[in-house]
């Protein structure tokens, strides 16, 4: 007997009805763990907001080996030279080294009346592999620990001691706090610093605070021989600070944030340097997390470490301004054409709301000037460089990557040294 075309019908609604909910759950799932994330970066910036306790005077007779890696950075090596060079700590104890890597300008020259310079000409591009090469060449003696440095850094004059101190304290790697040293120069640039400090109270003065592992940031860094030597050193890849990070992880050891000792850079001016920068670093990101974030998940679970699922997450998900940018378009996709298997408009203007209005509360805690928290909304320039960025991060990045050098003039310091 031919069923009846009533009978097709239901069959036809049912399995429709059917589709259509097991859309709506396949739909919200991914939402329900974007509210996850956002709420759990949220709930973890809270540990941001008191300020650390610094380590007390030590013995201060550590030995430090300073490098700096440098390719064709003649025209700013000198500024950082000239800060080290008035360190407070005690110079009989520092050795200062430039690695000049297959330089075609007179960095090394410009270099040599400051510091020693040792001349890389073959091998892998890349800074991460210049540094490894030089400590194979150069290996750390028992008792010095190792300072990197970019080239166009502006460092306090009490970064050594402050390292010393903590070292003295039991800490085996440090990271100072990645400052920018013009923040007016552009929007791309304000933005840029407004990310950077926001990111420094919220994810790695947070991480401190809980006892958990901040990042590497590439310039800034110092670490003893032990650390290295647990870790075997630096990579050759493009994000040999991120890696180094999770193999610091997996050996058991933590990175100390110093926010009180603040280490600046210049940022990129333009959009199109600016993007060209990020996609080198999301590409290393993504090597880095295609290696590690497995054997960083299962040390966590295994050593019931949080810590290490904390590093996991942050090596997969997106960038913060990005996400809240997101989130603001799902609100207003929702407020203006409603679906059901889209999340009602005030739980995605809520969560656009926390991320929006919770790090200019963190920079006003940082004593970030007003004149920087008006102009905070420009971090959406940030947040909407992320597709050209994520579309250029598909290729390799390994060779050195110059930021245009127009900002600051030797002996000009826009912030105050103190944290």
């Amino acid at each position: 007997m031919t069923p009846s075309v009533p009978i097709l019908a239901a069959v036809r609604d049912t399995c429709e009805g059917v589709a259509r909910a097991g859309f709506r759950v396949v739909a919200c799932v991914p939402q329900h763990l974007l509210l996850l994330l956002v709420a759990y970066n949220a709930v973890l910036a809270l540990w941001g907001w008191p300020q650390p306790a610094q380590a007390p005077p030590g013995r201060r007779a550590r030995r430090f080996r300073v490098v700096i890696p440098a390719h064709n950075e003649g025209g700013v090596i000198e500024q950082a030279l000239s800060d080290l060079t008035a360190q407070d700590y005690d110079r009989s104890m520092v050795t200062v080294e430039v690695l000049a890597d297959r330089c075609t300008d007179d960095t090394a020259a410009r270099a040599r009346p400051y510091a020693s310079v040792v001349e890389r000409d073959a091998g892998p591009d890349g800074k991460g592999a210049a540094l490894s090469w030089y400590l194979q060449e150069r290996p750390l003696a028992d008792g010095e620990a190792l300072v990197v440095i970019d080239a166009d850094n502006r460092v306090p004059s009490h970064l050594l001691t402050r390292f010393a101190d903590e070292l003295d304290a039991g800490h085996q790697v440090l990271q100072a706090y990645l400052d920018v040293s013009n923040p007016d120069a552009s929007a791309v640039a304000t933005a840029s610093a407004l990310t950077y400090w926001a990111g420094n109270r919220m994810v790695q003065l947070a991480r401190r605070n809980l006892g958990w592992s901040a990042d590497l940031g590439g310039t800034g860094m110092c670490l003893t021989p032990d650390a290295l030597r647990e870790t075997a050193g630096f990579s050759g890849g493009s994000a040999e600070d991120q890696e180094l990070t999770a193999r610091l992880a997996l050996a058991g050891l933590r990175v100390i944030w110093l926010h009180d000792v603040r280490v600046r850079d210049e940022k990129p001016e333009e959009v199109g340097v600016a993007v060209r920068q990020r996609a080198r670093w999301m590409a290393g990101k993504r090597q880095v997390a295609r290696t590690h974030v497995p054997r960083l998940v299962r040390a966590g679970l295994a050593r019931r470490r949080p810590a290490d699922l904390d590093l996991a997450l942050r090596l997969v998900q997106p960038g913060r301004s990005f996400m809240a940018l997101f989130t603001l378009g799902l609100a207003g996709a929702a407020g203006l054409r409603p679906r059901r298997w889209l999340l009602a408009w005030p739980v995605w203007a809520g969560a656009t709301a926390v991320q929006f209005l919770l790090p200019p509360v963190f920079l006003a805690r940082d004593g970030v000037p007003g004149r920087y928290l008006l102009r905070y909304p420009l971090v959406t320039v940030v947040a909407a460089l992320w597709v050209p960025v994520r579309l250029l991060s598909s290729r390799s990045h390994v060779h050195w990557f110059h930021t245009p050098h127009g900002g600051l003039m030797a002996g000009q310091r826009p912030r105050a040294d103190s944290g």
